[in-house]
């Protein structure tokens, strides 16, 4: 295949959300690190060259979500692919993040933590019409490790849901 080939054909518009929160917002360094996944999900290699797919702005994406979004996210993508022009919508949602630290000055003076993450991924594929829904969660409560932390199940949510919606595979199949 040469890249003159790839060049005449239409690149698919790629229009991604950024994270929605619909609870407490991670810290600074939490959210660059999700939202690094997600580029990094929807990235073409040599795009620059091969032209394939091209990147809707994400703040203006957002702005036409939110003139669309009525009462739930998965409603909103076919109105949205339609107002955007985009073939593929992603839309990464933090439904739920909480974290409780509790330090114990007994006789362990043990810090113990509850931890709570739910994740939502929609994928809406507006060339087949094809909405893909898929959520993740983790819930921890015991002895504070760097793994119990929400920052730490947030990244793990994340990678599961990039995996079950399958989202790699879809946009390098781009062509």
């Amino acid at each position: 295949f040469s890249a003159t080939a790839y060049a005449e054909s239409k690149p698919v518009k790629i229009a991604r959300i950024p994270i929605i929160f619909q609870s407490t917002i991670p810290d600074k360094e939490t959210c660059a690190e999700l939202e690094t996944k997600l580029e990094r999900a929807i990235h073409i290699p040599l795009n620059g060259t091969l032209q394939l797919a091209e990147y809707l702005n994400m703040e203006e994406s957002a702005q036409a979500l939110n003139e669309i979004y009525q009462s739930n996210f998965q409603d909103a993508m076919r109105p949205l692919a339609e107002k955007l022009d985009a073939d593929i919508i992603v839309c990464p949602i933090i439904k739920q993040y909480s974290q409780y630290v509790s330090f114990y000055s007994g006789w362990s003076g043990d810090t113990i933590i509850t931890a709570q993450v739910l994740v939502e991924l929609i994928v809406y594929d507006r060339r087949t019409d094809e909405l893909i829904d898929k959520k993740d969660s983790e819930f921890y409560h015991g002895d504070y490790t760097l793994r119990s932390t929400a920052a730490a199940m947030s990244k793990v949510c994340f990678d599961n849901v990039i995996g079950k919606t399958k989202l790699k595979e879809r946009i390098r199949a781009v062509r």
